[in-house]
This record gives C-alpha cells, sequence and structure tokens, in this order.
C-alpha cells in the first residue's frame, strides 16, 4: 500500500491580518520546517495564486521561499487550481479557463521552473465533466474528486481513465481516513496504522486530501502527528505522480 498526504494551502484575499500571522505561524511554518528537517520527507501540495499574493503583500516572503526550496528539493510538487478558490462548476467556460490561467502565470512567477504541475485540484473538490474537460485542453493529465462523486464503491487499487477524455484521468479522495486525520480521531501514527492495518500488505493507495491550516491552526498539536508520519519507515510514502504512474489503468 502506498500512502499520499496532499495538503491545499488557501486563504481568502480578505482575510484578517491577525489571523493570517496565527494561520502562517501556527500552521504554514511548521509544516515547512517538518519539511526541511527531514529531506525524504515528501508531499503533494496545491497553493492558491491568492494566498502567494496575500503572503508577499503582508511580508511572509519566508514563506514563499521555502516552498520554492522544498520543491527545489522534490519534496513538494505542486498541482494547478483555480487563482482564487472560485467554484469552477458553476462558472462559464471563459472563467474557468482565466482562473485556471491567472494560476499558472503567478504561480510560476513565485515559483519558476519548479512549478510544473501535472495534475489539478478543484477547489471544494467541486468536480464536473466541464472542469475536467477543461483541465485536459490546459494540459494537465488527471483531476482529484471526492471519493463520492465516483458512481462506484472505490476500491483504491486503480486509477481510471474518464470516459469521453482520451489519457486523462481521476483520482479520488479516501474520505474515512482524510476525515479521521483532519478531525483529529488519529493523533499518532499507531492509531493510522492499527486504522489500515488490512491494507498495509495489498496493491492499493490511500490518498488523503485536507486543508493545510488542519496542522496547527484548526488541530492544534497535530502537526507533531504529521512530523511523525513523514518520519515513519514502516508506511510507503508516495507523491501523486507517483501514485498516478503506478496505479492508471484504461477504461
Amino acid at each position: 500500500m502506498y500512502f499520499s498526504i496532499f495538503l491545499h494551502f488557501y486563504q481568502p484575499h480578505f482575510q484578517q491580518k491577525d489571523i493570517l500571522e496565527r494561520i502562517v505561524n501556527e500552521s504554514y511554518r511548521k509544516i515547512l520546517k517538518i519539511l526541511k528537517e527531514n529531506g525524504k520527507a515528501k508531499i503533494t501540495i496545491n497553493i492558491n495564486a491568492g494566498l502567494l499574493e496575500l503572503l508577499e503583500e503582508n511580508g511572509y516572503l519566508d514563506v514563499i521561499n521555502d516552498f520554492k526550496f522544498l520543491a527545489s528539493r522534490r519534496q513538494i510538487e505542486f498541482t494547478g487550481s483555480s487563482a482564487y478558490h472560485a467554484f469552477l462548476p458553476l462558472l462559464p467556460e471563459k472563467e474557468i479557463k482565466r482562473q485556471i490561467l491567472v494560476n499558472q502565470e503567478i504561480c510560476q512567477k513565485y515559483f519558476g521552473s519548479f512549478y510544473q504541475p501535472n495534475g489539478f485540484f478543484p477547489p471544494e473538490l467541486a468536480y464536473d465533466f466541464k472542469v475536467a474537460k477543461i483541465a485536459k485542453e490546459l494540459g494537465f493529465q488527471y483531476i482529484l474528486a471526492e471519493e463520492l462523486a465516483s458512481p462506484i464503491k472505490q476500491n483504491f487499487q486503480k486509477i481510471y481513465q474518464i470516459e469521453g477524455l482520451d489519457d486523462f484521468y481521476i483520482i479520488f479522495r479516501n474520505k474515512r481516513i482524510s476525515v479521521l486525520i483532519l478531525s483529529a480521531i488519529l493523533r499518532n501514527v499507531d492509531s493510522l496504522k492499527k486504522e489500515i492495518e488490512d491494507d498495509l500488505k495489498k496493491d492499493k493507495y490511500f490518498l488523503a486530501i485536507m486543508d493545510a491550516e488542519t496542522f496547527g491552526h484548526h488541530r492544534p498539536g497535530l502537526e507533531k502527528f504529521l512530523e511523525e508520519f513523514l518520519k515513519d519507515k514502516t508506511i510507503k510514502k508516495a507523491n501523486l505522480s507517483e501514485i498516478f504512474e503506478k496505479f492508471k489503468r484504461p477504461p
């Protein structure tokens, strides 16, 4: 079994300065420190252009530079998204494309050649075929979605091509595991192992997607779980690109 952690970094452009400061100190800097101190740890992230602008505007260039540094060490990989966290299925196609392209442009401004996303993260995991079609047209290879978006129960042993979109795939979030972590029901690696013990030796993947702010801000102290998980050597870790290459299947 391969386990992939995906963190979504986002704050609205109107976020109050004192709250942003707390989030940066309680969550972002702690996550980045954990990764910098564990050179073999790797995760996949989404960070929206709007948050990058907000961080620069408020003087948190160290956070942006740490993202770039970790990307240079191939410890984090990026996914594409919309620039300002728009709920894409409700937008016309022209605006969906604009949001995605603006996000690409701004993220490349901050991260340069290290920003080369292959996957696409729709805000709130709001999936529909229109969004998937546009993501494919713009060069992405796969899109992320909530497990409940699948018409069939997922066993997480295969990643399927979307019908009607040649060579474009969909990867589902494991809702149960994600919720157990983000709600702090699982607070250490031993409790996680117990929860997934029947799957550890199976040829499958688990993808846990949650807000980055979960670790340290929404759930004070839960960043210790993330650190313990990334240091643990008994659970196979993988970024999304590795999951994608190993488990993708034709329709």
